[in-house]
Order: C-alpha cells, then structure tokens, then sequence
C-alpha cells in the first residue's frame, strides 16, 4: 500500500511539475521571442521562423534559471487539487504521516535538479554557443561587425619556477586560440620577492597549440640590451585553451562537465575563477535548492481545504518562494563581489530554505 502511495504521489507530482513547465516555458518563449524580433530583427532582416528559432536555442539556459518556480508552482498547484479533493484527508485518516506524503516530492525535486545540472546544463550551454554563432554570422551576412575579433585587450598572467610571465595582446582573434600582437613580459622574483623584467619577447601573432604559443616574427628584447630576432618559434605554456576561449564567456554558458577544467585553466592563466566557481557550486547546490522550493510548496497545502484559509497558505507559499528564489540571488550576487565564499554563497540559502520548511511541515504534524 506504501508503494502505491508513493507512486501515487510521484505521478501526480510529476504530472503538475511537467503542467508548470509547458507554461512557464510557453512564457519565456513568447518573451524571448518577442525581445529577439526587437533585438535582432530590427539590425538583420530575419523572418519570425529565424527568431523562434533563435529563442529555442535560448530557451533551456532560460528553463533551468526558471527551475525553482517550475518546482515551486507544480508542487504548489499538485497539493492544492489533492487537499480539495480531500485526497490528503484520506491520506491522513488512514495513517500516513506528512513525511511519508512528501518523501516522493522530495526526491522527485532532487532529480530533477540533478538532471537540470547533469543534462539540461550541458545542453543549454551547447544551444546558447549555437545562438551566438548563428546571429554573429546573421550579422556578418548583413555587412555588420559581429565582434568575434573585438574582444579588445587581453591581459593574462602566467606563473612560473621563477617568477611569471604576463602576456598583453591586442586582441584576440575569432578561432579563440590567436592573440594579435602579442607582447610576452617574463619577470624573475629576486630574494626580496621584488619582480625583476628579465625578457620581453613581442610577435605579430601568437597561437596557443598543445602547451606551447607558436609566434609568428617574434623579436626578443633583454634589458640594456639589442632586440635579436627570434623569427617563427615556440614557447611553453601552462596556460589552456579554455582560459582564452571562455575569458570574454558568461560562467552561465559554460556546460557542467567544462567548469572544472575552466576554474583549473583561469587560474593557471592568472586569470580570476569566483565566477565560474560560483557557477560551479550552484549547480551543485540546485537539487537542494528545488528541494527547498518543493517543501515551501507542500508546507503551504498541507492545511486541510475543510479548515479554510487553503488558498491563503497557497499564496503565501507562493510568495516564500519568490523570497527563496531573491534570496538566492543576493547572496550569489555578495559572493561575486567576494564578500564570502562560492560554496557559502551557493548553499546557504537553499539550506536554510529547506530546514525551515522541515521545521514549519513538523510543527503542523506533530505540533
């Protein structure tokens, strides 16, 4: 008879959460579609099939963002029909106690965070790298600039045995692993751990390749000392491709699976990593977090409909949940701003969420 329940349980949970989602999804389209025409059609001649498309490919980023409302409402709209068909009252009567009622719910939102970080993500940042290089060629179609080569200075900071090297550029260049006219400034740390120049080496190209930056004319340049030229050559590097390519990047666009390589690749380039740590943990963080949003749901419908005031709790739920959402925010917008850590930024809010909602679910129970 538990199995039943549960299932019972998780069906009709997974029915309202898939309800959620088709209309908070039909939402975000319509207005991502509507802002592309705005965006996009108003500079490149495109047709409505050419935005839809575009805004498809935005739409699963967009989704995942939307996640702990999709949770929140499904939950929220799946326990207020059963409390009004007194399905919850039977549940009650018979013996089953509020924890065994939201055992299902619980785990339905932690899946469902797991595959948003696992698959939806990954997806999501694929479709967004397709939207970006579709409307840079729309632009380019159309004579327009689409700013793959303008992504202006660039500055990186390399360690070494001996000290660093920093390298400048112009800029960098569309197949993201060229820098223009870069200039290569090795620094030797003395015993009082003052820097000291001990070469400078400048190119009219350079291009990262396996470990190593091909220069192109390079010319080397010793302090008090002649410029001798170097011509085509090679110079070792710790410094990976994916700290050139996602420097310019939003950390949202960057697939799970990449982050560590990229927090690990940012750092060895002297590059910082908070945001794409702070990406990193909350992804992490994003099945407790539709944990929580799950709970603040079933917290506001668990009161009988027959004792009245059901839609009240039902809209304070609702309200509960745009705070955990905000509150989300403001404290990864505090851990971007490095006033605390990643991981304290990302998991402090849906913790306390979820604690709070367990705390109001065994008052109700137990008194």
């Amino acid at each position: 008879m538990i199995g039943r329940l549960w299932r019972y349980i998780f069906i009709q949970t997974l029915i309202g959460l898939i309800g959620a989602a088709v209309i908070i999804t039909a939402v975000i389209l319509l207005i991502d579609f509507v802002e592309t025409s705005r965006d996009i059609g108003t500079r490149v001649g495109i047709s409505a099939i050419q935005a839809l498309h575009l805004s498809l490919l935005k739409v699963p980023l967009l989704v995942q963002d939307t996640l702990p409302f999709i949770v929140l409402f499904g939950v929220l709209f799946t326990f207020f029909r059963l409390n009004r068909r007194s399905e919850l009252i039977v549940m009650r009567a018979s013996g089953y106690s509020a924890w065994r009622i939201l055992a299902p719910v619980a785990i339905l939102a932690a899946l469902t965070g797991a595959v948003s970080t696992l698959a939806l993500n990954p997806l999501g940042a694929a479709s967004n790298a397709r939207f970006e290089s579709t409307r840079e060629a729309l632009f380019e179609g159309e004579g327009q600039s689409s700013g793959a080569n303008q992504s202006g200075p660039i500055w990186l900071r390399e360690t070494t045995s001996t000290g660093y090297i920093m390298i400048t550029a112009l800029q960098q260049g569309g197949d993201e692993s060229t820098l223009t006219e870069p200039v290569f400034r090795q620094y030797v740390l003395t015993e009082t751990g003052a820097p000291l120049l001990d070469r400078r080496i400048t190119a009219d190209q350079a291009e990262l390749n396996g470990g190593f930056w091909s220069l192109t004319n390079a010319v080397e340049y010793a302090p008090g000392g002649q410029a001798a030229e170097l011509g085509d050559v090679a110079l070792p590097t710790n410094v990976g491709r994916q700290a050139l390519f996602e420097r310019a990047r939003s950390p949202g666009a960057v697939s799970f699976w990449q982050l560590p390589a990229v927090i690990a690749s940012a750092r060895d380039a002297g590059l910082s990593s908070l945001s794409y740590e702070l990406r990193w943990h909350g992804l992490l963080a994003q099945p407790l977090m539709l944990v929580a949003a799950a709970l603040m749901g079933i917290a506001a419908t668990l009161r009988l409909h027959r004792l009245g005031g059901a839609a009240g709790f039902a809209a304070a739920g609702a309200t509960a949940g745009f705070i955990l959402y905000f509150s989300q925010e403001l404290m990864l917008g505090l851990g971007a701003s490095g006033a605390i850590t990643p991981m304290t930024a990302a998991w402090t809010t849906p913790a306390l969420f979820s604690l709070a909602g367990l705390f109001f679910i065994a008052a109700t129970e137990d008194g």
